[in-house]
């Protein structure tokens, strides 16, 4: 499932391609992918409007319009988008086609999980409003981070999952993170010592970094810890020991138990 620097590795594609245009015209090819407002209402709102901004709120993409309102996408598993001439072929997974002249914005999504909606203003849209801190935003301080820790009982793992309190990171950026950070995953939070509070802080700061530095650059992940995980007999590229696997806050998660502690 696409995580924060997936997401936002997209939305800086989308302020190169759509930025100043207009939409001529939406062709809804698969109307279950819209959640609001009813897909011929959705169509006839997005129609004339011009895009001015590209946002990303963890792992929600916003185009935001002129006179007014936002588009809101989440990719969930599968969904991209991809711009392409009109007269191009679609691809046979097209769910949604946004049209700016001769040109189209079109969405991909194989699984189908992927939705939109339309709303008049952000605030009216409550999946954001539930969303924590942005590990990206100038509001992650080291301080925040220690309040945002004060009192948690889960484990660590878990926590970082949880995007009522940090929004973005999902299980493959998480256990990226624990491994550079050298945390194990199901240490429980309120044991964390202060060094190491201050070491994740800046952990998964510079983790999210340079992946969407990586992504926009090569096209994929990358990561040490990332590239070993899914390998079979997988080994830590830090000690060359063998990884283990386990079921943690609901997800496996891989791990080294001699470089995590």
């Amino acid at each position: 499932m696409p995580e924060l620097p997936d997401v936002e590795t997209v939305a800086r594609s989308l302020r190169r391609w759509i930025i100043g245009r207009r939409i001529t015209g939406v062709r809804l090819l698969t109307p279950s992918t819209i959640r609001t407002p009813p897909p011929r209402e959705f169509a006839r709102h997005l129609t004339g409007r011009r895009v001015v901004g590209i946002g990303r709120r963890g792992k929600y993409l916003l185009i935001r319009l002129r006179p007014s309102g936002t588009l809101i996408t989440h990719l969930r598993m599968t969904g991209d988008f991809r711009m392409a001439r009109r007269l191009t072929p679609l691809h046979p997974h097209t769910r949604v086609v946004i049209q700016f002249g001769r040109r189209e914005l079109r969405f991909v999504d194989q699984r189908r999980f992927g939705h939109m909606d339309v709303v008049e203003t952000e605030e009216d849209f409550g999946p954001l409003q539930r969303l924590g801190l942005e590990p990206l935003g100038r509001a992650f301080t080291l301080s925040r981070w220690r309040e945002l820790l004060a009192g948690r009982r889960g484990t660590v793992k878990g926590l970082l999952l949880r995007q009522d309190l940090i929004a973005g990171i999902g299980n493959i950026y998480a256990d990226e993170i624990l491994w550079q950070a050298r945390i194990h995953p199901a240490r429980p939070s309120h044991r964390l010592r202060p060094d190491e509070i201050r070491r994740l802080h800046g952990t998964i700061r510079r983790v999210l970094q340079r992946a969407v530095a990586q992504l926009s650059k090569y096209g994929h992940p990358v990561g040490r810890f990332l590239d070993a995980r899914g390998e079979d007999n997988a080994q830590c590229p830090g000690c060359g020991r063998p990884l283990s696997a386990a079921r943690i806050a609901g997800r496996t998660t891989y791990f080294c138990p001699h470089c995590q502690r």
